[in-house]
Protein backbone atom coordinates (compact mmCIF):
# COMPACT_ATOMS: atom_id res chain seq x y z
CA UNK A 1 0.00 0.00 0.00
CA UNK A 2 1.54 3.45 -0.34
CA UNK A 3 1.94 6.20 1.87
CA UNK A 4 -0.96 8.09 0.66
CA UNK A 5 -3.05 5.61 0.78
CA UNK A 6 -1.96 4.22 4.43
CA UNK A 7 -2.27 7.98 5.53
CA UNK A 8 -5.49 8.34 4.22
CA UNK A 9 -7.04 4.78 5.62
CA UNK A 10 -5.19 6.10 9.16
CA UNK A 11 -7.11 9.45 8.99
CA UNK A 12 -10.32 7.45 7.87
CA UNK A 13 -10.10 5.14 11.14
CA UNK A 14 -9.65 8.31 13.36
CA UNK A 15 -12.57 9.94 11.87
CA UNK A 16 -14.44 6.91 12.55
CA UNK A 17 -13.40 6.35 15.63
CA UNK A 18 -14.14 10.05 16.91
CA UNK A 19 -17.50 9.74 15.38
CA UNK A 20 -18.40 6.18 16.98
CA UNK A 21 -17.51 8.05 20.11
CA UNK A 22 -18.89 11.50 20.04
CA UNK A 23 -21.67 11.65 17.08
CA UNK A 24 -23.17 14.89 18.13
CA UNK A 25 -19.89 16.82 17.98
CA UNK A 26 -20.43 15.90 14.04
CA UNK A 27 -22.51 18.69 11.80
CA UNK A 28 -25.29 17.38 10.04
CA UNK A 29 -25.11 15.74 6.63
CA UNK A 30 -28.37 15.84 5.35
CA UNK A 31 -30.82 18.96 4.68
CA UNK A 32 -34.54 18.66 5.35
CA UNK A 33 -35.33 17.04 1.97
CA UNK A 34 -33.05 14.68 2.91
CA UNK A 35 -29.91 15.88 0.38
CA UNK A 36 -26.62 16.78 1.31
CA UNK A 37 -26.13 20.13 3.00
CA UNK A 38 -24.53 22.96 0.67
CA UNK A 39 -20.30 22.31 0.44
CA UNK A 40 -20.56 19.34 2.19
CA UNK A 41 -17.65 18.32 0.50
CA UNK A 42 -15.68 21.34 1.28
CA UNK A 43 -16.69 20.88 4.72
CA UNK A 44 -15.38 17.27 5.27
CA UNK A 45 -11.79 18.23 3.42
CA UNK A 46 -11.20 21.06 5.36
CA UNK A 47 -12.09 18.14 8.49
CA UNK A 48 -9.81 16.07 7.27
CA UNK A 49 -7.07 18.37 6.69
CA UNK A 50 -7.15 19.75 10.11
CA UNK A 51 -7.30 16.07 11.58
CA UNK A 52 -4.20 15.12 9.17
CA UNK A 53 -2.21 18.28 10.84
CA UNK A 54 -3.22 16.90 14.00
CA UNK A 55 -2.23 13.42 13.85
CA UNK A 56 0.99 14.42 11.71
CA UNK A 57 1.75 16.78 14.80
CA UNK A 58 1.21 13.69 17.01
CA UNK A 59 3.49 11.04 14.64
CA UNK A 60 0.41 9.43 13.78
CA UNK A 61 0.92 9.61 10.30
CA UNK A 62 3.96 7.96 7.69
CA UNK A 63 5.26 10.89 6.32
CA UNK A 64 4.81 11.44 2.86
CA UNK A 65 8.39 11.71 0.71
CA UNK A 66 9.98 15.20 0.31
CA UNK A 67 7.46 16.73 2.92
CA UNK A 68 8.25 18.19 6.17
Amino acid sequence: MSIARTRMAKIFDEWAKRYAEHPDSFGEILDESGKPISEYGERCAIYFERLAAEMDQDGLLPRLEGVG
